[in-house]
């Protein structure tokens, strides 16, 4: 049986929203491997780049022993996979980051049947829980200065509704709402207007991003979750 791979930067808050969207849409899919990668996307870049030949499938589980040691990652086979997912922060306070690693990891993880297809939260996972009233999220962001777990989580987590604070809670509706926020919301950085209509690849998403909000020391909030939802289903995913 082909198997979907799901790469996230961390350990817990990632899988736990990813099970809550999968509970919502996909259902009873056993065909989902879920890993943590427990290391940010320029340390995965880094190492890719080095050597062209070089498989994240490989390099994840050689970089990271507790996944390489889980059962469904050491019976697995590279060829059995057909589709990579990557889940990973933006990060901008990252040692590794510029501007242009950003955009060269979004180049080379394009395809999720190839290297992978990566989606990045602007400025971290958090990004899920940073919304209550969905009209004020059009416009809301982040300063450069508080794009980092010491002050984002805890900001995050203030500003948000206490419905996005648990993913157990996160049902099919409120997903709903939540991709319909955010793929207006990437609409109206990439092409100026709040529209929903997917889809946008994630490459255009940051070099609004860097053109648009970093210049002005901030970044427009933004979760890779409900615009990979909108990217893999299309626009059936949500009501309009």
């Amino acid at each position: 049986m082909e198997r979907t791979l799901f790469v996230f930067e961390g350990a817990k808050r990632e899988k736990q929203y990813f099970r809550s969207l999968k509970c919502a849409f996909f259902k009873d899919e056993e065909s989902h491997i879920l890993v943590s990668f427990q290391n940010d996307i320029y340390e995965l870049y880094k190492e890719l780049s080095k050597d062209e030949d070089l498989d994240p499938f490989e390099l994840i589980k050689e970089m990271n022993p507790i996944e390489k040691h889980q059962e469904e990652m050491a019976n697995l086979r590279r060829d059995q996979i057909g589709q990579i997912y990557l889940f990973f922060d933006m990060e901008p306070h990252d040692d590794h980051y510029s501007d242009q690693n950003l955009l060269n990891m979004l180049g080379l993880f394009s395809n999720e049947t190839e290297l992978g297809k990566l989606f990045i939260s602007y400025p971290m996972v958090e990004a899920l829980r940073d919304i209550d009233d969905h009209t004020e999220y059009l416009t809301r962001i982040a300063n450069l200065v508080d794009c980092n777990g010491t002050n984002y989580k805890p900001l995050s987590a203030k500003r948000g509704s206490n419905i996005y604070q648990d993913a157990r809670k996160i049902d099919k509706i409120l997903w709903q709402g939540l991709v319909a926020a955010n793929v207006k919301k990437a609409n109206s950085l990439v092409r100026g207007e709040y529209v929903a209509t997917p889809i946008l690849e994630q490459l255009a998403i940051a070099q609004a991003q860097l053109t648009n909000c970093l210049p002005k020391d901030h970044v427009a909030v933004l979760s890779a979750f409900p615009i990979f939802l909108a990217d893999y289903f299309g626009q059936k995913v949500y009501d309009l």
